[in-house]
Parts: structure tokens; sequence; C-alpha cells
């Protein structure tokens, strides 16, 4: 996984939209079930996904959490339509 500061740095750039802060969306993408933020989980999923690679994402989402991040109504919210196809090969291979 990326360093904190990294990992801020990332979720700046695609976290604009949102009057979510980084600090949180960092916790809630840990895996903190506990957060307030926990309804945003699947779409901070979508957002990493439609703005990085999938190496970079690999190295965002704790391993554990890449089956929830690859699941179908994430998957089916991603734009355009061939990232659907990667990334359901990508579910594919895990």
């Amino acid at each position: 996984m990326y360093s904190d500061e990294q990992m801020l740095q990332y979720l700046k750039l695609i976290n604009w939209d949102t009057p979510i802060p980084n600090e949180e969306l960092l916790v809630l993408l840990k895996g903190d079930r506990n957060s307030k933020y926990e309804a945003f989980r699947k779409n901070l999923y979508m957002k990493l996904l439609n703005g990085y690679s999938w190496h970079k994402v690999r190295h965002m989402i704790p391993p554990e959490h890449l089956n929830e991040a690859l699941a179908d109504d994430v998957i089916q919210g991603l734009f355009p339509r061939n990232l659907r196809e990667k990334y359901k090969y990508v579910k594919s291979l895990l």
C-alpha cells in the first residue's frame, strides 16, 4: 500500500466534487466499517476504478477488500463500457 500522504494526494485528485474530507475517505478506504461515510464506500471504489489504472488501484485498496471493490454493482457504475469489461475480467482472475 501507498503511504498515507500519497493516498491523500491521490484521493484529493478524485474527490474534488464531494464535501467529504480526504482524511475520512482514507479511513473508509482502509476498511473502517464505523465511519459515518460508510454509505459512500462503493462510490469511492467507483471513483478509484474510473480514475486510476488497476496497478495503482490494487495498491490503494487493501487486498481483503478487492472483491468488494470489484462487486457487480460497482463495476456497473463504471464508465465507459469497455472499462466495465476490463474490470469484469480482472474480477474473474481474482
